[in-house]
């Protein structure tokens, strides 16, 4: 006599829709963990970036400051790190102040500057910019 299923806990193995589904269930979830890895490097390599930007920025700035003489404008090369760029600027600080009285004036203080410091990686694909203020006097090129 033959053995007949009689219901769904007699059949053995699966079906190929329960595999299709199982497989697809399983790359959808590899998937995610693969993207969270993948962020998670980017953004500890972008972080590496961002150190060595900032030890550069405070290379020069110490520089200048030593000498007491911030460049007008200028850009260059990193001597101590191959590949990376900087590229500095000095502009009149400009600021908008708005009265009581709803009247704007424009003030332009005559005593400091706007240094917009900028160190481009390698990579030139994200730039750090690094922007402060410093006396006038200490401008060359005025």
């Amino acid at each position: 006599m033959k053995y007949l299923a009689t219901n769904l806990f007699d059949k053995y193995g699966f079906t190929l829709m329960e595999v299709l589904v199982a497989t697809a269930i399983t790359s959808i979830a590899i998937g995610v963990i693969i993207a969270i890895f993948t962020q998670g490097h980017s953004q500890a390599f972008r972080g590496k970036q961002a150190k060595k930007a900032a030890a550069i920025a405070m290379r020069l700035i110490d520089t200048w400051r030593v000498n007491k003489s911030y460049p007008l404008e200028e850009e260059g090369d990193i001597d101590s790190e191959p590949g990376w760029k900087y590229e500095v600027s000095i502009k009149d600080i400009k600021t908008e102040i708005v009265l009581p009285s709803g009247e704007s004036r424009l003030l332009e203080p005559d005593k400091a500057k706007e240094v917009i410091l900028k160190i481009i990686p390698p990579d030139k694909r994200r730039s750090f910019v690094l922007t402060f203020w410093i006396p006038s006097k200490e401008v060359k090129d005025l």
